[in-house]
């Protein structure tokens, strides 16, 4: 409705001034009324007119300095051209200062906090700041531990300030990290011991007492562990490491350990589920010893895991070997569960492969509801989105990140406005209450033990309606933040969308969707949130960009926390439209003064970097390459190196055969790149072929794989093909990531310096 009736006569309902439609009315309360004047005369003593045309009185204060004004003003004249009508120019008051949403929307070196562009101190040669200040971009901006590494021994960098670890009568709660790891004997790992207070606030690395048990709670002396959380294994077999603090209110946390005795012979292959890191049983694994390089395997060998996850290979003794695995087991929907898995030619001994959950069909994410009660911004429009961090960062689109697309109606634009999944929106109008225009984020994600962010603002509708769509995740440092660690994310098959839950006119319902049904992840039966957004993006970082390769648009960078178990935490986000391209099809980026939310709430066990990735962004999933660089603490200024090439190849299904292109081949091992790896999607199941990355590489044949549950992928002619290639952070080198020892796949992102995808037939 249009119109509202108050005091027996019909008002037009606003959003602003301008919405009212002309001169000398204004928007009250969300209802065009006169303007209060029209010049100084018309409003009381101490008050001015705002404007001739639209004017409002307001209350000022003169002032000499401005100390002695309130908050988010500063003490002026007005500018010349801009004194109200009928005001002593040269008069001083305290003034609002200028709104904004993000730094760069302030004149230099102001930056913007609260929504106002914050008065401050240039710092170009990086001169000292304020106490309490740092220099980031060449401006003085407010500051703050940025790692543990800025913090006094024995404290901890968490909620961006340094804090002693709490007594533990104040301790309520505790998380381990990783609750689950494989190891052979004498090989060690390191658990980190959350501890949670009755105040909310978070300490990581405590130093807990820590026990090792058995399958039956009895001590063992399997492996040792020390106060700090150091674990050594001492002997085969399966324990407990159960972490507490000296206080009887507070209940111990486990993680469980399998413990391998130490190879002997031949190569042994340990199967894991990636989501848990536990072994799976029962799972065939085919190998084949020094396999050809462009004919089948003259004489595979196929075992079956034990209750360890372990098969054994005590003849194979060459060189290289390659491995594949697929399991038997089905989901409730009699799609495979897991992945079918292969590593081909790889010089390491003692393998580990963890088998991802199947995503055909199938989806993990969550849903969750945004509070906007305690944001700091101001405005009609309340926005917030929620996502989840990423164990696979080169499996990640905006898709997974963002959500899928939902179709909202927002009055006054056109009916199916389209917005990501994980979107909330509510507009506020100012009479009753906020109108709900998208009131759950339902995202994506991958599943495993996650951490959940959430962003949340107001701004008025007409700042929204001015946003670039490239440029839109630059604005998402307005917001405020919430986090929530150590998660459990699960794989759901997809269900029928019986109500068209994401408005696109598309369900069971006949009569409400006659353009037909379709599937939906099961958003209400995966892992429910409810966030409450209230501390602001404080944490300022200078990015530099490289060029954008060819055929890439957009870049999307954004500070990040990382750790082995939870994987890459998103804690700010922002993006750039590339420039124009130059005769090479590259395009230039400018710099990002990004801002972000300091860890807490157990996400600072990790360590602080920058992710930053090129995409194409009318594409749900495209091309795409990326680069995390870290830092302990994060510096102010991170340069990120030129990313990768994006790679490419052809695949004959007929002969198994995958051929790369050898010039796309040469430049990314060029660049630093060491793996591979191709996934083959078909219509039930999926196939991930890990192999070397080395310039010149001939055709390949792939190696063939167990016959598991249904068609193999590799096999299909209908099956997608997608290509990655990936750099390691040195000294990591792929024989260690496929092994069973520290550093392995399932802490890909913690070993990963940039990575590209290409999807190539």
């Amino acid at each position: 409705m249009l119109f509202a009736c108050q005091g027996g006569a019909c008002l037009r309902r606003c959003i602003n001034d301008a919405s009212c439609g002309g001169q000398g009315l204004i928007c009250e309360a969300g209802l065009c009324a006169r303007a209060d004047c029209a010049t100084l005369a018309d409003c009381p003593s101490g008050q001015y007119c705002t404007s001739a045309t639209a004017g409002r009185c307001l209350e000022y204060r003169a002032c000499q300095s401005s100390a002695e004004c309130p908050e988010n003003t500063d003490c002026r004249a007005f500018a010349s051209g801009s004194c109200p009508p009928g005001f002593d120019c040269a008069l001083k008051i305290c003034q609002e200062l200028p709104r904004c949403l993000i730094d760069t929307d302030c004149a230099a070196p102001a930056f913007c906090q609260q929504g106002y562009c914050q008065p401050s101190t240039a710092c170009p040669t990086g001169d000292p700041c304020p106490t309490g200040q740092l220099c980031v971009a060449q401006r003085c901006v407010p500051g703050g531990c940025r790692g543990h590494a800025d913090c006094p021994s024995g404290q901890a960098c968490t909620d961006g300030a340094c804090h002693p670890a709490p007594a533990a009568s104040e301790i309520s709660t505790l998380a381990l990290s990783p609750r689950a790891a494989v190891l052979v004997v004498g090989g060690s790992v390191k658990l980190s011991l959350v501890a949670f207070t009755f105040s909310g606030a978070s300490f990581p690395f405590i130093s807990g007492s820590y026990t090792v048990v058995d399958a039956s709670g009895a001590p063992s002396n399997a492996a040792t562990v020390t106060p700090s959380g150091d674990v050594t294994a001492v002997q085969a077999g399966t324990v407990r490491i159960r972490a507490g603090v000296t206080h009887p209110g507070v209940t111990p946390v486990e993680a469980t350990l399998t413990i391998l005795p130490a190879l002997t012979e031949g190569r042994r292959v340990t199967v894991v589920d990636a989501s848990t890191g536990l072994p799976l049983s029962g799972v065939e694994v085919l190998g084949c010893d020094a396999p050809p390089a462009a004919a089948p395997c003259p004489a595979p060998v196929t075992a079956t895991t034990d209750a360890s996850g372990t098969a054994a290979f005590p003849s194979s003794t060459g060189s290289t070997a390659s491995f594949s695995a697929a399991s038997p087991e089905l989901r409730a929907d009699g799609y495979p569960r897991y992945d079918r898995v292969s590593v081909t030619a790889t010089l390491a001994r003692d393998v580990l492969l963890p088998l991802g959950e199947n995503p055909v069909h199938g989806a993990a994410g969550f849903n969750a509801g945004i509070q906007f009660s305690e944001v700091h911004s101001t405005g009609p429009l309340w926005l917030g989105f929620s996502l989840l961090s990423a164990g696979d960062v080169p499996d990640l689109d905006l898709t997974t990140l963002l959500g899928e697309t939902f179709f909202i109606t927002v009055p006054g634009l056109p009916p199916s406005v389209p917005v990501a999944g994980s979107t909330v929106a509510y507009a506020a109008s100012g009479f009753g209450a906020p109108v709900e225009l998208k009131g759950r984020s339902l995202g994506l994600g991958q599943p495993g033990r996650r951490a959940a962010v959430a962003f949340a603002g107001r701004t008025e509708l007409t700042v929204a309606a001015n946003l670039g769509s490239t440029d839109l995740l630059a604005y998402t440092g307005a917001m405020d933040y919430a986090l929530q660690a150590f998660t459990s994310v699960p794989l759901r098959p997809r269900v029928a969308d019986s109500t068209d839950v994401d408005g696109d006119g598309r369900c069971s319902d006949t009569a409400r969707c006659p353009l037909g049904p379709e599937d939906i992840p099961d958003y209400f039966s995966l892992p429910g949130f409810s966030h409450r957004p209230r501390r602001e993006q404080l944490r300022r970082t200078e990015v530099v960009l490289p060029r954008l390769p060819a055929g890439l648009d957009t870049a999307v960078t954004s500070a990040v926390e990382i750790s082995a178990e939870t994987g890459l935490t998103p804690l700010g986000l922002s993006s750039r439209a590339g420039g124009a391209p130059a005769p090479d099809g590259t395009r230039p980026l400018d710099p990002v003064l990004l801002r972000s939310g300091a860890p807490y709430a157990g996400v600072e066990i990790g360590t602080p970097g920058v992710w930053a990735f090129a995409t194409r962004i009318a594409e749900a999933r495209g091309d795409t390459t990326g680069r995390i660089v870290r830092g302990s603490p994060l510096p102010t200024r991170v340069v990120i190196p030129p990313f990768l090439p994006v790679p490419a190849g052809a695949y004959t299904v007929s002969q198994r055969t995958f051929t790369p292109s050898a010039a796309q081949w040469t430049a990314l091992a060029q660049a630093g790149a060491e793996l591979a790896r191709i996934t083959f999607t078909g219509a039930r199941s999926r196939h991930v072929v890990l192999l070397p990355l080395v310039p010149g590489q001939a055709p390949l044949r792939l190696p063939d794989a167990p016959p598991g549950v249904g068609e193999d992928p590799v096999s299909q002619e209908s099956a997608t093909g997608e290509i990655m290639a990936m750099d390691l952070s040195a000294p990591t080198t792929p024989e260690d990531l496929l092994g069973v020892g520290g550093a392995n796949l399932l802490g890909l992102t913690v070993h990963l310096d940039a990575y590209s995808r290409a999807t190539s037939w």
